[in-house]
């Protein structure tokens, strides 16, 4: 039975098997499932994760930067917490949205149209 792409996605497992790991290393994906043998070479989710992580970022960061302010902390402070929030949130984000949106893309069968898809 496949996974949902979801959990797989947030797990960082193969998409088609749940089994195999996807990542390589931080971001890379690895270029096959070692469980299943699922080819990823196809599949590349580009630029979505990380538009999607500075939308969710910037949704928590903004208001938390203001909270600070309001809490008449010293600005200093105020700007080091907010930074060290977005970049320490980023880094913990990017997987997770990226193994997901990779997960649905495998799912959907989504790839780049070639001469024959066109024909």
């Amino acid at each position: 039975m496949t996974p949902s792409p979801f959990l797989a996605g947030l797990r960082g497992r193969c998409p088609q098997c749940g089994k195999g790991e996807m990542f390589q290393s931080y971001l890379k994906l690895s270029e096959r499932c070692r469980a299943c043998g699922a080819d990823f070479r196809a599949a590349d989710a580009g630029d979505g994760p990380a538009v999607f992580v500075i939308l969710v970022v910037g949704a928590i960061v903004a208001p938390l930067l203001f909270i600070l302010q309001a809490l008449h902390l010293p600005q200093w402070f105020a700007i080091g917490a907010t930074i060290a929030a977005t970049i320490g949130l980023c880094l913990a984000l990017l997987p997770p949205f990226k193994g997901v949106l990779f997960a649905l893309q495998w799912k959907h069968k989504a790839r780049e149209a070639t001469r024959e898809d066109l024909q």
